[in-house]
């Protein structure tokens, strides 16, 4: 069975591929060293070439680079005839032939990308048929679902890979950020905590935030008063993956801290005029906010992954937070190991971060050791995986140190881990009734 098939009289149609692009890739780099280092290393591999010269070429330049051996077309014609492939690519005259007829090297990046393109396209439509074949063999819905999903998610992730480059490179590439960054136009999303924003500035893309604590100490409202920051002063579209709360229990706290009226009172609803005017204004207010919302008990992964990805080519999307982590279920149905499962998930959702370009916010429980210790958490306390700490690019951490904390409404928050700057102790006023925080700035004695 194929998926391919022409607009002309239902012809099949040939998979995607630009023989012409690869040529002149491969030309580049006979004539440039640099091209393989800049464009070609770890984004193109031979596998992905449309034809069998192309791939031969190319496992010859790769071999010599892996040797750190100069790229050129002595090199390569002399690492063909010494595997038995000069005779198979059409001599010494085919080489010569992809450099005569490269239109300019200065295009290489523009071959790199065709060539790139054209093989994800054509690993899409191996990855299409089958699904295909998935969907006729197998006879729970939901099962060719979850399966179909993942064999997308490999597909994404391979997007992902990229191999060593030199030090020339990576410095170009990091001026290229530099000089797209500025006051006006800041790269991260500010979460409304200015202490907190002052170490990070504010949540970077392709980042994997892990906020952890303690049931009670306000993860989920610390979260939603990120949100509510940025979707309503930064117009950020943000999705919000719930697997512990409903969705009526989400938008019952959004009102709550936006109008300033206690959650206890809205339930009840026994509300006076001024409060009832309050929660229209904060409902209007949150309307016109890019927050979307996602309540299931079930999630996988792929799931947020296919949703997230949907929201972000329909409307954008600039933030995902997921309440919470250990509710994920896990990558495969047979693993029986709740660290090992833990740790896919945790890969899963950095992967995720680095697909979208956006940051995600995972929020996690903590052991129960810390209460019996006494003492604040420790990177070691993040609930049933090690893997958290190595994956997540910050950490922070909700604790109170004492009664004094609890009876004064401090909650401490702790930046454990910033994988790109400092760490910190900043003390928050948790108005646990409007389920709002308010910074009280770093703590100066802990």
């Amino acid at each position: 069975m194929t998926l391919l098939r022409g607009t002309d009289r239902g012809g099949p149609k040939p998979p995607p591929e630009n023989p012409d692009a690869e040529a002149s890739l491969l030309g580049a780099m006979l004539l440039d060293t640099h091209v393989y280092d800049e464009f070609v290393r770890g984004r193109i591999a031979p596998a992905d070439l449309s034809r069998e010269q192309h791939r031969l070429v190319l496992d010859a330049i790769v071999a010599l680079s892996s040797r750190g051996d100069t790229i050129s077309f002595a090199g390569v014609q002399g690492e063909l005839a010494a595997r038995g492939d000069l005779d198979a690519v059409g001599g010494p005259q085919f080489l010569v032939g992809l450099m005569q007829d490269v239109p300019t090297v200065a295009h290489a990046e523009t071959y790199a990308t065709i060539v790139e393109r054209t093989a994800l396209l054509r690993r899409l439509i191996g990855t299409a048929n089958e699904i295909a074949r998935i969907a006729l063999t197998r006879d729970a819905a939901q099962i060719a679902v979850d399966e179909a999903q993942k064999l997308l998610f490999a597909v994404s992730e391979t997007s992902l890979h990229r191999d060593i480059v030199t030090l020339d490179t990576a410095l170009r590439r990091y001026a290229e950020q530099i000089s797209a960054r500025s006051e006006e136009h800041p790269i991260g999303i500010a979460t409304g905590l200015a202490s907190l924003d002052a170490k990070t500035g504010g949540l970077q893309p392709s980042d994997l935030i892990i906020l952890a604590g303690r049931p009670g100490l306000g993860k989920t409202s610390l979260a939603l008063c990120i949100v509510e920051h940025a979707a309503l002063y930064a117009n950020k579209v943000t999705a919000v993956f719930s697997l512990e709360m409903s969705e009526m229990q989400i938008v019952q706290r959004l009102i709550s801290m936006n109008a300033q009226i206690e959650g206890s009172r809205i339930r009840r609803g026994r509300l006076e005029l001024t409060e009832l005017q309050a929660i229209n204004d904060a409902s209007a207010r949150l309307q016109q906010a890019p927050i979307f919302v996602e309540e299931s008990s079930r999630l996988t992964v792929t799931n947020i992954l296919a949703k997230a990805r949907r929201l972000q080519a329909e409307r954008g999307l600039d933030l995902i937070v997921i309440d919470y982590l250990q509710l994920i279920e896990g990558v495969d149905e047979d693993e029986t190991n709740r660290v090992q499962e833990v740790a896919k998930i945790s890969r899963a959702l950095k992967a995720i971060a680095r697909e979208l370009q956006v940051p995600v916010i995972a929020l996690s429980q903590l052991s129960r050791q810390i209460e019996t210790r006494g003492s604040e958490p420790m990177l070691s306390d993040l609930r049933d995986s090690g893997a958290l700490e190595q994956d997540a690019d910050l950490v922070l951490f909700l604790w109170q140190k004492d009664v004094q904390d609890r009876r004064d409404g401090v909650v401490r928050l702790k930046l454990a881990k910033h994988r790109n700057g400092p760490t910190a102790d900043i003390d928050l006023h948790f108005e646990s009734q409007l389920t709002r925080f308010r910074d009280l700035g770093e703590t100066r004695e802990v």
